[in-house]
Protein backbone atom coordinates (compact mmCIF):
# COMPACT_ATOMS: atom_id res chain seq x y z
CA UNK A 1 0.00 0.00 0.00
CA UNK A 2 1.45 3.13 -0.80
CA UNK A 3 1.38 6.63 1.48
CA UNK A 4 -2.20 8.26 -1.02
CA UNK A 5 -3.73 4.99 -0.44
CA UNK A 6 -3.05 4.71 3.31
CA UNK A 7 -4.13 8.32 3.64
CA UNK A 8 -7.53 7.72 1.25
CA UNK A 9 -8.59 5.14 3.69
CA UNK A 10 -8.08 6.88 6.70
CA UNK A 11 -10.18 9.25 5.39
CA UNK A 12 -12.23 7.22 4.51
CA UNK A 13 -12.36 5.85 7.79
CA UNK A 14 -12.52 9.71 9.91
CA UNK A 15 -15.62 10.98 7.27
CA UNK A 16 -17.88 7.65 6.29
CA UNK A 17 -19.86 8.64 3.35
CA UNK A 18 -19.15 12.67 3.32
CA UNK A 19 -17.02 13.05 0.63
CA UNK A 20 -14.01 14.68 1.14
CA UNK A 21 -13.15 17.67 -1.77
CA UNK A 22 -10.33 17.16 -4.42
CA UNK A 23 -8.87 20.31 -3.51
CA UNK A 24 -8.93 19.92 0.31
CA UNK A 25 -7.83 16.45 0.17
CA UNK A 26 -4.73 17.43 -2.04
CA UNK A 27 -3.87 20.15 0.19
CA UNK A 28 -3.98 17.57 2.97
CA UNK A 29 -2.33 14.99 1.28
CA UNK A 30 0.74 17.24 0.72
CA UNK A 31 0.91 18.01 3.81
CA UNK A 32 1.73 14.49 5.01
CA UNK A 33 3.75 13.58 2.16
CA UNK A 34 6.03 16.74 3.25
CA UNK A 35 6.13 15.12 6.66
CA UNK A 36 6.73 11.85 5.89
CA UNK A 37 9.61 12.91 3.68
CA UNK A 38 11.34 14.75 5.83
CA UNK A 39 10.68 12.40 9.36
CA UNK A 40 13.77 11.24 10.61
CA UNK A 41 13.87 7.41 10.96
CA UNK A 42 13.29 5.47 14.32
CA UNK A 43 17.17 4.84 15.51
CA UNK A 44 17.73 2.03 17.82
CA UNK A 45 20.85 1.84 19.85
CA UNK A 46 21.91 -1.72 20.51
CA UNK A 47 23.86 -1.69 23.88
CA UNK A 48 25.83 -3.65 26.30
CA UNK A 49 28.93 -4.98 28.19
CA UNK A 50 31.44 -6.24 25.20
CA UNK A 51 30.93 -10.13 24.54
CA UNK A 52 27.07 -10.33 25.01
CA UNK A 53 26.28 -10.65 21.06
CA UNK A 54 24.73 -7.19 20.12
CA UNK A 55 26.19 -7.57 16.27
CA UNK A 56 24.93 -10.87 16.24
CA UNK A 57 21.65 -9.71 17.14
CA UNK A 58 21.62 -7.04 14.83
CA UNK A 59 22.90 -9.41 11.98
CA UNK A 60 20.06 -11.66 12.92
CA UNK A 61 17.59 -8.85 12.83
CA UNK A 62 18.38 -7.24 9.48
CA UNK A 63 20.95 -9.51 8.03
CA UNK A 64 23.05 -6.29 8.42
CA UNK A 65 26.68 -8.08 7.68
CA UNK A 66 28.55 -6.87 10.36
CA UNK A 67 31.76 -8.89 11.02
CA UNK A 68 31.48 -10.82 14.44
CA UNK A 69 34.52 -11.81 16.49
CA UNK A 70 34.60 -14.71 19.19
CA UNK A 71 38.39 -13.57 20.28
CA UNK A 72 38.08 -9.58 21.17
CA UNK A 73 35.88 -7.03 20.97
CA UNK A 74 35.58 -5.85 17.50
CA UNK A 75 33.10 -3.23 17.42
CA UNK A 76 35.74 0.32 18.45
CA UNK A 77 33.53 3.06 16.30
CA UNK A 78 29.63 3.48 15.96
CA UNK A 79 28.44 1.39 13.11
CA UNK A 80 25.02 2.89 11.73
CA UNK A 81 23.16 0.53 9.80
CA UNK A 82 19.73 1.85 7.66
CA UNK A 83 17.78 -0.89 6.99
CA UNK A 84 15.06 0.10 4.24
CA UNK A 85 11.24 -1.13 3.32
CA UNK A 86 9.16 -1.42 0.34
CA UNK A 87 6.58 -0.10 1.66
CA UNK A 88 5.17 3.29 3.15
CA UNK A 89 8.93 4.51 3.97
CA UNK A 90 10.16 8.28 3.76
CA UNK A 91 13.19 8.84 2.05
CA UNK A 92 15.36 9.03 4.98
CA UNK A 93 14.87 5.23 5.11
CA UNK A 94 12.46 2.90 7.50
CA UNK A 95 15.60 2.74 10.30
CA UNK A 96 18.31 3.26 11.61
CA UNK A 97 20.28 0.53 13.80
CA UNK A 98 23.34 1.63 15.97
CA UNK A 99 26.47 -1.24 16.61
CA UNK A 100 27.38 0.41 19.99
CA UNK A 101 30.96 -0.62 21.15
CA UNK A 102 31.27 -2.87 23.92
CA UNK A 103 31.04 -1.57 27.72
CA UNK A 104 33.80 -2.72 30.13
CA UNK A 105 36.27 -4.15 27.49
CA UNK A 106 38.99 -2.26 29.69
CA UNK A 107 39.72 0.95 31.47
CA UNK A 108 41.98 1.96 28.83
CA UNK A 109 39.09 2.12 26.24
CA UNK A 110 36.20 3.11 28.80
CA UNK A 111 36.22 6.06 28.57
CA UNK A 112 36.59 6.90 24.66
CA UNK A 113 33.06 4.29 24.80
CA UNK A 114 31.53 6.19 26.93
CA UNK A 115 32.23 9.49 25.21
CA UNK A 116 30.30 7.44 21.85
CA UNK A 117 27.85 6.63 24.41
CA UNK A 118 27.25 10.21 24.88
CA UNK A 119 26.75 11.31 21.00
CA UNK A 120 24.75 8.80 20.18
CA UNK A 121 22.15 7.98 22.62
CA UNK A 122 20.83 11.83 22.85
CA UNK A 123 19.32 11.71 19.62
CA UNK A 124 17.92 7.55 19.54
CA UNK A 125 14.91 6.49 19.97
CA UNK A 126 15.00 3.20 21.57
CA UNK A 127 17.70 1.72 23.70
CA UNK A 128 17.98 -2.50 23.62
CA UNK A 129 20.29 -3.28 26.45
CA UNK A 130 21.41 -6.62 25.46
CA UNK A 131 22.62 -9.23 28.28
CA UNK A 132 23.89 -12.61 28.58
CA UNK A 133 21.33 -14.84 29.96
CA UNK A 134 23.82 -17.19 31.33
CA UNK A 135 25.39 -14.36 33.86
CA UNK A 136 23.16 -13.77 37.23
CA UNK A 137 25.61 -11.14 38.05
CA UNK A 138 24.44 -7.72 36.69
CA UNK A 139 25.63 -5.11 38.96
CA UNK A 140 28.13 -3.23 36.48
CA UNK A 141 24.71 -2.81 34.70
CA UNK A 142 23.49 -1.61 37.35
CA UNK A 143 25.98 0.81 37.60
CA UNK A 144 26.06 1.55 34.06
CA UNK A 145 21.95 2.23 33.90
CA UNK A 146 22.39 4.15 37.24
CA UNK A 147 24.96 6.82 36.71
CA UNK A 148 26.02 6.95 32.90
CA UNK A 149 22.86 5.98 31.13
CA UNK A 150 20.86 8.43 33.32
CA UNK A 151 22.74 11.45 32.28
CA UNK A 152 22.82 10.93 28.98
CA UNK A 153 19.10 10.23 28.74
CA UNK A 154 17.03 10.23 31.24
CA UNK A 155 13.56 9.29 29.39
CA UNK A 156 15.62 6.69 26.91
CA UNK A 157 15.49 4.42 30.05
CA UNK A 158 11.81 4.77 30.38
CA UNK A 159 11.57 2.62 26.89
CA UNK A 160 14.92 0.79 27.47
CA UNK A 161 14.03 -2.74 25.70
CA UNK A 162 16.51 -5.45 27.90
CA UNK A 163 17.26 -8.69 25.53
CA UNK A 164 18.66 -11.59 26.66
CA UNK A 165 20.72 -13.52 24.48
CA UNK A 166 22.27 -16.96 24.06
CA UNK A 167 18.95 -18.50 25.90
CA UNK A 168 20.21 -21.89 24.36
CA UNK A 169 22.76 -22.08 26.71
CA UNK A 170 20.65 -21.56 30.05
CA UNK A 171 20.96 -24.56 32.77
CA UNK A 172 20.92 -27.40 31.81
CA UNK A 173 22.53 -26.22 28.31
CA UNK A 174 22.23 -26.24 25.01
CA UNK A 175 22.52 -30.16 25.24
CA UNK A 176 18.93 -29.86 26.54
CA UNK A 177 17.63 -27.81 23.81
CA UNK A 178 15.44 -29.54 21.22
CA UNK A 179 16.97 -29.22 17.99
CA UNK A 180 14.89 -30.51 16.02
CA UNK A 181 11.76 -27.78 16.79
CA UNK A 182 14.71 -25.51 17.92
CA UNK A 183 12.99 -24.84 21.30
CA UNK A 184 14.19 -24.31 24.82
CA UNK A 185 13.10 -28.26 27.05
CA UNK A 186 10.39 -27.65 29.78
CA UNK A 187 12.84 -27.21 32.23
CA UNK A 188 15.46 -24.84 29.88
CA UNK A 189 11.91 -22.67 29.70
CA UNK A 190 11.39 -22.47 33.01
CA UNK A 191 14.82 -21.36 33.99
CA UNK A 192 14.73 -18.85 31.07
CA UNK A 193 11.68 -17.22 32.72
CA UNK A 194 13.62 -17.22 36.08
CA UNK A 195 15.99 -15.27 34.89
CA UNK A 196 13.91 -12.47 33.01
CA UNK A 197 11.60 -12.23 36.28
CA UNK A 198 16.01 -11.65 38.18
CA UNK A 199 16.61 -9.28 35.87
CA UNK A 200 13.93 -7.12 36.03
CA UNK A 201 14.04 -6.82 39.76
CA UNK A 202 17.57 -6.07 39.39
CA UNK A 203 16.91 -3.58 36.87
CA UNK A 204 14.22 -2.06 39.22
CA UNK A 205 16.48 -2.09 42.18
CA UNK A 206 17.81 1.06 39.77
CA UNK A 207 15.41 1.72 37.72
CA UNK A 208 11.74 1.81 40.28
CA UNK A 209 9.83 3.37 37.31
CA UNK A 210 11.00 1.07 34.77
CA UNK A 211 7.96 -0.67 33.10
CA UNK A 212 10.17 -1.66 29.72
CA UNK A 213 10.05 -5.33 28.16
CA UNK A 214 12.16 -8.27 28.96
CA UNK A 215 13.12 -10.84 26.27
CA UNK A 216 14.27 -14.21 25.96
CA UNK A 217 15.82 -14.86 22.78
CA UNK A 218 18.77 -16.30 20.86
CA UNK A 219 20.59 -14.83 18.10
CA UNK A 220 22.71 -17.52 16.97
CA UNK A 221 19.55 -20.07 17.02
CA UNK A 222 16.79 -17.30 15.25
CA UNK A 223 14.94 -18.02 17.91
CA UNK A 224 12.27 -15.39 19.77
CA UNK A 225 13.54 -12.89 17.23
CA UNK A 226 9.81 -11.81 15.71
CA UNK A 227 9.12 -11.27 19.50
CA UNK A 228 12.28 -9.42 20.01
CA UNK A 229 11.07 -6.88 17.13
CA UNK A 230 7.62 -6.51 18.42
CA UNK A 231 9.45 -5.43 21.34
CA UNK A 232 11.67 -2.87 19.99
CA UNK A 233 8.63 -1.75 17.85
CA UNK A 234 6.32 -1.15 20.86
CA UNK A 235 9.23 0.86 22.62
CA UNK A 236 8.90 3.72 19.88
CA UNK A 237 7.24 7.07 20.20
CA UNK A 238 4.09 6.29 18.60
CA UNK A 239 4.65 9.19 15.55
CA UNK A 240 7.54 7.03 14.12
CA UNK A 241 6.05 3.51 14.67
CA UNK A 242 4.25 3.83 11.50
CA UNK A 243 7.41 3.74 9.45
CA UNK A 244 8.18 -0.14 10.55
CA UNK A 245 4.41 -0.96 11.09
CA UNK A 246 3.73 -2.28 7.53
CA UNK A 247 6.96 -4.94 6.82
CA UNK A 248 9.14 -6.59 9.55
CA UNK A 249 12.34 -7.84 7.52
CA UNK A 250 13.57 -10.57 10.46
CA UNK A 251 15.48 -13.75 10.18
CA UNK A 252 13.47 -16.67 10.30
CA UNK A 253 14.02 -19.03 13.18
CA UNK A 254 12.31 -21.42 11.60
CA UNK A 255 15.40 -22.13 9.11
CA UNK A 256 16.74 -23.97 11.95
CA UNK A 257 13.68 -26.03 12.54
CA UNK A 258 14.07 -29.78 11.36
CA UNK A 259 11.96 -29.85 8.16
CA UNK A 260 9.41 -32.80 9.07
CA UNK A 261 8.23 -30.71 12.05
CA UNK A 262 7.44 -27.80 9.35
CA UNK A 263 3.81 -27.35 7.22
CA UNK A 264 3.83 -28.45 3.58
CA UNK A 265 4.38 -24.89 2.40
CA UNK A 266 7.40 -24.38 4.66
CA UNK A 267 8.73 -27.39 3.39
CA UNK A 268 8.65 -27.17 0.00
CA UNK A 269 9.98 -23.39 0.25
CA UNK A 270 13.11 -25.29 2.23
CA UNK A 271 13.55 -27.88 -0.53
CA UNK A 272 13.84 -25.36 -3.35
CA UNK A 273 15.95 -22.82 -1.18
CA UNK A 274 18.70 -25.66 -0.52
CA UNK A 275 18.69 -27.25 -3.76
CA UNK A 276 18.87 -24.15 -5.81
CA UNK A 277 21.95 -25.60 -7.94
CA UNK A 278 21.43 -29.31 -7.55
CA UNK A 279 23.45 -32.00 -9.42
CA UNK A 280 20.95 -34.49 -9.92
CA UNK A 281 17.85 -35.89 -9.21
CA UNK A 282 18.80 -38.09 -7.06
CA UNK A 283 20.34 -35.30 -4.40
CA UNK A 284 17.01 -33.24 -4.56
CA UNK A 285 14.48 -36.81 -3.78
CA UNK A 286 17.07 -37.96 -1.19
CA UNK A 287 16.42 -34.73 0.64
CA UNK A 288 12.70 -34.16 0.11
CA UNK A 289 10.06 -35.56 2.72
CA UNK A 290 8.09 -38.66 1.90
CA UNK A 291 4.88 -37.26 1.83
CA UNK A 292 5.85 -34.14 -0.91
CA UNK A 293 7.94 -36.72 -2.96
CA UNK A 294 4.72 -38.88 -3.40
CA UNK A 295 2.63 -35.57 -3.98
CA UNK A 296 4.98 -35.27 -7.15
CA UNK A 297 5.12 -38.74 -8.08
CA UNK A 298 1.30 -39.18 -8.36
CA UNK A 299 0.81 -35.73 -11.20
CA UNK A 300 3.33 -36.26 -14.01
CA UNK A 301 2.57 -32.45 -15.01
CA UNK A 302 3.26 -31.10 -12.06
CA UNK A 303 6.35 -33.48 -11.99
CA UNK A 304 7.57 -32.20 -14.68
CA UNK A 305 7.30 -28.11 -13.63
CA UNK A 306 8.98 -28.97 -10.69
CA UNK A 307 12.30 -30.60 -12.44
CA UNK A 308 11.88 -27.61 -14.78
CA UNK A 309 11.74 -25.04 -11.67
CA UNK A 310 14.48 -27.15 -10.24
CA UNK A 311 16.88 -26.49 -13.53
CA UNK A 312 16.50 -30.14 -14.12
Amino acid sequence: MDLRNLVQGLARDILGDQKMPDEDFEKIYRMIEDKVDNEPPPRFAFIGETGVGKSSTLNALFNAGLTVSHVEACTQNVQGVEVSFSEVAGVNGALVAYDMPGLGESQLKQREHIALYERVLKDVDVALWILDAQHRAIASVQQYLEQELRSINTRLLDRMVIALNKVELVYPGETAWHPLANLPSEEQEQNINGRILDVQRKIREVLPTWKGTIIGYSAHKHYNLPQLFDAMMDAVPDKRRWVVASRKALADFLELVDPQLLPPEKRRERTIQKQANPGKVSDIVQSMHPEDLAKLAANKAEFLNWLKHQGL
